[in-house]
């Protein structure tokens, strides 16, 4: 099967980046208009037509990139114009439950999942190779009782089987990457197995320069404090492969936000914000919108520039045709909140709505809204307003139960380190020094011990820059010192960590 290498002008990069259906017409039009450097470069033989074979290697790149829906649709055109070709159905399969992103793919991603790994049992995979990626996506899709996290480890594991089955597959060996990344450990321990799927992507990516899974998984795997140094290089070219595809445009900030280099996280995530703007016509907004944008709010309060991030959340407020997804809700949760948080205004932080867009079915994520109640209760506490703040402990107490009962993990451990700050807060206004002290230094370990989601450039607040707020109002300023000086280690450059360790004197 010959290589294709895509290509786009701009208009033909909207229908194929865009959120509207991409039609077999538009499809045909790209395919014939090829240009260098827009999408990357894939060479996965499958036993489809032409046509198909064609259409399938569209949506292959989009799905490296994690352009879900657009992979989808290009999927859906393979199948289109050769109704025989399986690998289109487990296309289609695959873009419907996203493996590193958190918060699961939506019912109705779930039912299209479920309806395309249907499709794909009744179907004769070609090759034993094909058949292999087959049985490893409707692993995924088996069980009816299997929560997202264990049908994620069905795949991952016959995923990381077909990788070692065919070692000269590039695109295996990516998938196995992306498998082993998706049930990597968190905190320290993960180290050793985000180093290891790195080297694999780095090497993958020296034998193919421009396969989009060389650049992405390896960014993925390098968004560690500890690596992330070793990730500037494939994240400062990343562009290189798909300068037009918003989320290559946002993914080297994951670097960039390790190692506080707030301009250029700024500056990408501008680019990946306007691409979304420029290829959404008046569709759907996707949530690498959202998401571009709470990293751009982030990036530009550590660097100073309040004006810049009020305008983005400006525009942000102004738009209500964004996607349902986990991904937006986080960002229209979280990005408001960071202004008044980072820039210590207690009193702005407690007032903060609970009522957020009506784009979003809000019952789907509570460990989004648990941000915005966090914020308030956070702000409440340090305000003084012990009521106000108690209110948002009982919100974030009821959220905490609905995310147990969904067995969200990471989310609950999350929000116990949340309680636990707001409960120090509330215990230092109330004279009780010693149980603010222990409340605020578990808060910190548990959220130490789960680190940052990839959906955010930060914690609202890290536990521990709080600690170190906590005791220089005890007046203990070495040991403020080395909690400002441990956020520091996770979050270089960090505005707020650098004021409380000057004002340690120990800056």
């Amino acid at each position: 099967m010959r290589k294709t290498i895509l290509g786009t002008t701009a208009a033909v990069g909207a229908m194929v980046l865009g959120l509207g259906p991409v039609s077999s017409h538009s499809l045909d039009a790209m395919l014939e208009d090829l240009e260098p450097a827009a999408l990357g470069e894939v060479d996965f033989a499958t036993s489809c037509t032409t046509e198909g074979q064609e259409r399938f290697h569209v949506g292959l790149l989009l799905l490296h990139h994690m352009m879900y829906r657009q992979s989808a649709a290009a999927f859906e055109a393979a199948a289109e114009a050769d109704p025989n070709c399986a690998m289109a159905q487990w296309g289609i399969a695959m873009t419907k439950f996203h493996p590193l992103w958190p918060g699961g793919p939506t019912p109705e991603e779930t039912e299209a999942g479920q309806a395309a790994a249907a499709r794909l049992e009744q179907m004769e995979p070609g090759t034993a190779r094909e058949a292999a990626y087959a049985e490893a996506v409707q692993a995924f899709y088996a069980g009816k009782d299997l929560t997202f996290r264990e049908r994620l480890a069905a795949w991952a594991g016959m995923q990381r089987e077909l990788g070692a089955a065919y070692p000269d597959d590039l695109d295996a060996a990516a998938f196995d990457a992306l498998a082993q990344l998706t049930m990597a450990p968190r905190g320290p321990d993960a180290v050793p197995v985000l180093r290891d799927a790195s080297q694999r992507m780095d090497a993958l990516r020296a034998e193919a320069p421009r396969h989009p899974g060389g650049y992405h998984y390896a960014i993925h795997a390098y968004d560690h404090p500890a690596l992330a140094e070793m990730g500037l290089e494939v994240a400062r070219s990343y562009d290189s492969i798909a300068p037009e595809v918003p989320h290559a445009l946002h993914m080297p900030s994951h670097i960039f936000t390790r190692l506080g280099l707030w301009e250029e996280s700024a500056e990408w995530n501008a680019r990946s914000a306007a691409a979304v703007l420029s290829q959404a016509g008046d569709g759907i907004l996707a949530d690498h919108y959202p998401h571009a944008i709470d990293y751009a709010v982030y990036a530009n309060l550590q660097a100073g520039d309040v004006a810049a991030a009020q305008a983005l959340l400006e525009d942000l407020a102004e738009r209500t045709n964004l996607e349902d997804t986990f991904g937006s809700a986080y960002a229209i949760s979280a990005a408001p909140a960071r202004m008044p948080l980072e820039t210590g205004d207690w009193a702005w932080a407690a007032d903060l709505t609970a009522e957020m867009s009506p784009a979003i079915t809000w019952a789907r994520y509570p460990q989004a809204v648990a941000m915005r109640w966090f914020a308030k209760g956070i702000g409440a506490a340090r305000s003084g307003d012990g009521d106000a703040a108690r209110v948002a402990l009982a919100e974030l107490d009821g959220l905490r139960t609905t995310m147990a009962d969904r067995e969200l993990g990471y989310w609950v451990a999350l929000t116990e380190a949340q309680i636990g700050a707001i409960g120090a807060w509330i215990a230092l206004n109330e004279g009780d020094t010693d149980q603010a002290r222990a409340l605020m230094t578990e808060a910190a370990e548990k959220e130490d011990a789960v680190g940052k989601a990839p959906v955010t450039p930060g914690h609202l607040l890290p536990a521990r820059e709080l600690l170190g707020d906590l005791l220089m109002e005890l007046g203990d300023k070495g040991a403020a010192a080395e909690a400002y000086e441990a956020t520091l280690k996770v979050s270089p450059n960090r505005a707020r960590s650098l004021k409380g360790l000057d004002a340690t004197g120990d800056g």
